[in-house]
């Protein structure tokens, strides 16, 4: 039953996977106009020049064309060649994902460390102070732009701190260009950015934490726990939180493409050599090839995740039947 289940998701996430490439191909085609990617690099070019050069990218053919031929690619391990400098685009994906990698799964860390014990703590004080003020944070995080509150950290502990002579954190990169690349250094460049990408996640987590606990806390075999005499800290903890972060693992799987694209946002305002800045940096430029490379990646992670999520929860809560 479970192969029948992969099978038909598998099957299904082609068409996703096909979709979306095809989608961003066509708004790049169409956004595009006659401008030529890598054109700026030399602007005394002639106009037969131009024309060669179109030719060269395989611009002069109809974007239908050029992308049944970047898929035949693909399906090779081929993911093709940048339009801008000609290295290979797995090239690039590679080279910017240890950092992709080292920023989004701090975060999520972080934000698993500090959402589970506020949704808990929520729950079990449902309707105080702390409740409505961890609510009210919450919201903040749903309604706080993570370029904003990038920019307001970096003001006060890079800009205000630095020039009160205070220790202060780097406002941008992965590593300091002089005398820099060891641990202390990276974990330094590494605090503004985490902070700011696990704030989204803290917020949306501990929410769901909470409904999640509150639903499981009124279910019949917590009383009949609780009438048995059990001890309130365990049946919070070895029943209660137990079965309320099944749900959760739905949440943690579609966060899977993040370690990958990871914040864009984030990393444009911190200027963290990820693979998200390097897709908005290709975008900018009509790099074809490299910006259909990092999307169909981030896509296949999306439909991984889910799939992985969605098995993990059949696994974990007997009551799901995978069909």
């Amino acid at each position: 039953m479970l192969a029948k289940y992969v099978a038909r998701r598998f099957l299904a996430s082609l068409v996703v996977v096909l979709g979306v490439t095809l989608i961003t191909l066509v708004l790049m085609d169409r956004t595009r106009g006659t401008y030529v990617p890598g054109i700026d690099l030399n602007p005394s070019l002639r106009p037969e020049d131009i024309a060669r050069l179109r030719a060269d990218l395989g611009l002069d053919r109809p974007f239908y064309l050029w992308y049944i031929t970047w898929i035949w690619g693909v399906l090779h391990g081929d993911f093709g060649r940048s339009m801008i400098d000609g290295s290979t685009v797995m090239s690039h994906i590679l080279d910017r994902l240890p950092n992709t990698l080292e920023l989004t799964a701090t975060a999520i860390v972080i934000g698993l460390v500090v959402a589970v014990p506020l949704g808990v703590v929520g729950a079990l004080r449902r309707g105080s102070r702390v409740d409505h003020t961890m609510t009210v944070v919450s919201v903040a995080g749903f309604a706080v732009p993570q370029f904003w509150m990038g920019l307001i950290l970096i003001l006060v502990f890079s800009v205000t701190l630095e020039q009160h002579g205070l220790p202060w954190l780097p406002s941008s990169g992965a590593f300091s260009a002089v005398n820099g690349g060891d641990v202390l250094d990276r974990i330094q460049h590494l605090i503004l950015p985490a902070t700011v990408l696990s704030f989204f996640y803290t917020s949306t987590w501990s929410r769901f934490i909470r409904s999640s606990m509150l639903e499981v806390l009124s279910q019949d075999y917590i009383r009949t726990a609780r009438a048995k005499g059990m001890s309130e800290r365990r049946v919070v903890y070895l029943h209660g939180l137990r079965n309320a972060l099944i749900p959760l693992i739905t949440l943690i799987g579609l966060e899977l493409p993040g370690l990958v694209s990871g914040g864009l946002v984030v990393e444009v305002v911190f200027g963290w050599p990820g693979i998200g800045k390097l897709a908005f940096e290709r975008a900018l430029q009509y790099d074809y090839t490299t910006v259909m490379g990092v999307t169909f990646f981030a896509t296949l992670l999306v439909v991984a995740g889910n799939l992985i999520a969605d098995v993990l929860y059949g696994i974990l809560d007997p009551r799901i039947r995978l069909a």
